[in-house]
């Protein structure tokens, strides 16, 4: 079974892909995402309180099944990096060999070993809410890793 996408995606995908990671982490650490692309949503679940202590600020309470304001741009971001990362990472090669197929599965392996022994890391030695955002670059990790990798090794395939 093939689930592989067709080549002529690859180099859009790789664009958009390794173009929204910059402007989505710029956008994170200027506190950004609020402000732009508001409107109301219907949400599930939205929390009400804050309660901050001495060494940390905690959300308590949830008020969901009714329309809130929210930044939709984090959202838009989150899910044109994963699409656009999956799509990037399983287009076929222009020649796709048994080879090629081994060279993605190590890629693939590696990345989840790599990305697990991060979050591994990350549960010993971050806490509280710090640790939500460990959590969320993780989502993007494991596909960050595989491109990398994948694209390291074929790099090493050709020039052999």
């Amino acid at each position: 079974m093939n689930l592989l996408f067709n080549h002529k995606f690859k180099q859009i995908s790789g664009w958009v892909f390794y173009l929204s990671i910059p402007v989505s982490l710029y956008l994170l650490f200027t506190d950004k995402y609020d402000e732009l692309l508001v409107t109301k949503v219907y949400s599930l679940f939205s929390f009400e309180k804050t309660i901050i202590t001495e060494h940390t600020e905690n959300i308590i309470g949830s008020n969901g099944f009714h329309w809130i304001k929210n930044g939709l741009l984090d959202e838009i971001l989150a899910t044109l990096i994963i699409v656009s990362g999956l799509v990037n990472s399983f287009c076929k090669e222009i020649v796709e060999d048994e080879l090629i197929s081994k060279l993605r599965s190590d890629s693939l392996t590696l990345s989840l070993y790599l990305n697990y022994g991060i979050l591994i890391l990350a549960n010993i030695l971050i806490y509280e809410l710090t640790f939500y955002y460990v959590l969320v670059f993780n989502l993007f990790m494991i596909i960050l890793f595989f491109n990398l990798i994948f694209k390291f090794k074929l790099y090493q395939h050709y020039k052999s």
